[in-house]
């Protein structure tokens, strides 16, 4: 993390902006008492609001046929991707709500609408993800809270690593994209995508233009046709 603060202020160096201040914490997403432990820090340091809250944390198991999976590596997805983004959404939404952004942003994937034999842990946690989206906007929308679920892009990390050489060729996008596109999602209110999947693949211009389809076709949800 000591990387990821020099990177931020030398980020803001360049771009003649003050120096933003930096806290990094060790948490486990996974245990609540953790996470609380993190909302109790966040509400000390910040006056007990929260901007803008970015659920990035996450797992990607290797990629197995269910009968070779490893059953303790599969549920761990789960218990990362969704119980833990349930967690920390649990606790930090009361302080997304005492702010005038009041905005989540889920990290998902595209996996969330394919099936690749292998994946049945990350992508159907995925696609659960979006749709517990859905679930917090329905629940908190009237509030103020704008929640919306985030294709990153296909961006070679680590983690990435654990996904079949054979499909690593979509693995061509830059971590500048999904940092910009998160820019643009969180710089201000953007209402209409609340409960909406985004991804960083599509022109934002050309998505803001589209609002009134969406809004009127109720677009970028799951739903059953």
């Amino acid at each position: 993390m000591a990387d990821v603060e020099t990177a931020v202020k030398d980020a803001a160096k360049k771009a003649n902006r003050s120096q933003p201040l930096v806290h990094s914490m060790k948490v486990d997403i996974t245990s609540e008492d953790s996470v609380r432990v993190a909302t109790e820090t966040a509400v000390d340091m910040l006056g007990g609001s929260l901007d803008i809250l970015i659920n990035n944390a996450g797992y990607l198991e290797e990629w197995k046929p269910i009968t070779e999976s490893k059953p303790s590596e599969w549920w761990w997805t789960w218990e990362v991707n969704i119980k833990g983004t349930y967690l920390v959404a649990r606790y930090f939404v009361p302080l997304l709500l005492k702010s005038p952004t009041k905005t989540i942003i889920n990290i998902s994937s595209g996996g969330a609408h394919v099936m690749y034999p292998g994946a049945s842990g990350y992508q159907t946690t995925k696609f659960a993800l979006c749709r517990l989206t859905e679930f917090i906007d329905k629940e908190y929308y009237q509030q103020g809270l704008i929640a919306i679920s985030l294709h990153p892009g296909g961006i070679k990390t680590e983690l990435a690593m654990n996904i079949p050489p054979e499909r690593q060729d979509v693995l061509t996008d830059t971590l500048e994209l999904a940092a910009d596109t998160l820019v643009w999602l969180s710089r201000e209110r953007r209402d209409w995508l609340s409960g909406r999947f985004v991804s960083v693949s599509w022109d934002m211009e050309e998505l803001e233009q589209k609002k009134q389809d969406i809004l009127q076709g109720n677009l970028l949800k799951f739903r059953v046709v």
